[in-house]
């Protein structure tokens, strides 16, 4: 994977750290993965020689770049960490028709796959947001998933949840409509913050308001066919289907965009061992106390649980 000049992204990247006083410095290496559908820009944090690797999944108001406090605590412990930018966020650029939740699936699985051909090992997967259920449709379908963590498992085909995503109600009635809809629009793109709830990403306002007004990720315009991906995409394993890997679900405690109680109509249907935190005072976006020390507590121990049950094994 070539590298990348990291200095493409604009200054307002580096204030997300602003947020997470006391975390490590990341100095992540900035690269370019290409794949049959087209390419992503990636960071990649860490040694190169770790015992496992984290996959950082962002959601609709994210990219990878956004990742780099909890990606930095994560090397520190000794992991590899890859956080990409998924097609039309961060700096990877893709045609309308690449800008799609089954798109986005198949370049992390893309993905998954060179990695495990370079250097097989664990791969752990940790999905944000609507990352999260993204996170699991890659889980349900690569081989080489040995771990799940999800701050949400909000399952976008159900009604409940698309009430707590969709800002409108008359939104949610077009839903049906968005497919064909969008084939027809091709390229127009909306401002993502018309069609949800943006202004509910984190309890801190001044974090609220820089992700907003990012162009890169929440100040985004995306094509009218991801918001149709979104809620139709099935996953090849449902819920009672799914024991590929043990998942990890830290929930924030005080996310009133997906509360956790539409994320555990989800997580509660899981066949695989699971485990719930909830991260005490956190919104949507984790940034206080005590919940991120909460988050660092539940997801080192089973990153780190993980890489030991695959130590000196042949993946495969």
């Amino acid at each position: 994977m070539p590298a990348r000049d990291p200095d493409a992204y604009p200054a307002l990247s580096a204030r997300y750290a602003d947020f997470f006083p006391g975390q490590p410095v990341a100095t992540p290496r900035s690269e370019t993965f290409r794949w049959p559908g087209g390419s992503l820009q990636l960071d990649r944090h860490g040694p190169p020689d770790a015992d496992a690797t984290v996959l950082l999944v962002h959601g609709a108001g994210g990219y990878g770049r956004m990742f780099a406090p909890l990606a930095a605590g994560l090397a520190d412990a000794g992991h590899e960490v890859l956080a990409p930018d998924l097609p039309g966020y961060g700096l990877s650029t893709a045609p309308w028709n690449a800008i799609d939740y089954g798109a986005w699936k198949q370049a992390l699985l893309a993905l998954i796959e060179t990695e495990h051909q370079r250097r097989p090992r664990p791969i752990v997967l940790l999905g944000a947001s609507i990352g999260g259920y993204l996170a699991y449709l890659v889980a349900a379908e690569s081989p080489w998933v040995r771990g799940l963590v999800a701050t949400t498992l909000a399952d976008p085909r159900d009604p409940v949840v698309q009430a707590a995503l969709v800002r409108q109600p008359w939104m949610r009635a077009l839903l049906p409509t968005l497919r064909p809809f969008s084939r027809l629009t091709r390229g127009l793109r909306v401002p993502v913050r018309w069609f949800t709830h943006m202004q509910r990403m984190s309890r801190d306002p001044a974090l609220t308001a820089l992700v907003c007004a990012d162009p890169l990720g929440g100040g985004n315009r995306v094509p009218l066919g991801l918001m149709a991906s979104l809620f139709d995409t099935a996953p090849a394993l449902e819920p009672e289907q799914f024991q590929r890997c043990p998942v990890l679900m830290l929930h924030p405690a005080c996310d009133d965009w997906t509360p956790v109680a539409i994320s555990d109509r989800f997580f509660q249907r899981l066949a695989a061992p699971r485990q719930r935190v909830l991260l005490d005072a956190c919104g949507h976006f984790p940034i206080e106390q005590p919940g991120l020390d909460q988050l660092r507590d539940a997801l080192l121990p089973f990153v780190q649980r993980i890489a030991g049950q695959f130590a000196g094994k042949t993946i495969e």
